[in-house]
């Protein structure tokens, strides 16, 4: 500042004084940088965390579809084993319609008379 003209300085230092104020907000960070390191790394290791979450739910998920598609052969399996014994069925059914045979000795037959249908302990109805 020797040799300088006193307006001249006048006006760096006030440009150094506005340069200052502007950058005072961000010096606090700067100074505390150790919690925003820390933060930082509590970060990462949260992200670590749910990236191996992830991973295991894929797994998990890997794991239900497979069960999902091992029943669902099992599914058509029983599907094809039940259409066959429907098949094999059908014909012994047709048969013993034929034959006049009952699907059970408690069915009821409907050509019976009334009278064979009342119940025992009721009296019989009376020819009018």
């Amino acid at each position: 500042m020797d040799g300088m003209p006193a307006g001249e300085t006048r006006e760096k230092v006030a440009h150094w004084v506005q340069e200052g104020l502007r950058l005072l907000p961000h010096l606090p960070p700067l100074l505390h940088g150790d919690t925003a390191a820390a933060r930082v790394v509590e970060l990462e290791r949260e992200s670590e965390k749910l990236r191996k979450e992830v991973a295991d739910l894929r797994r998990e998920l890997d794991e239900l579809r497979k069960e999902h598609d091992r029943l669902r052969t099992d599914r058509d399996e029983v599907a094809v084993v039940l259409n066959r014994l429907m098949d094999s069925v059908q014909p012994i059914n047709q048969i013993a319609q034929k034959l006049g045979v009952r699907r059970s000795p408690f069915e009821r037959d409907p050509k019976a008379p009334a009278a064979a249908t009342a119940p025992a302990g009721s009296p019989a109805p009376k020819p009018s």
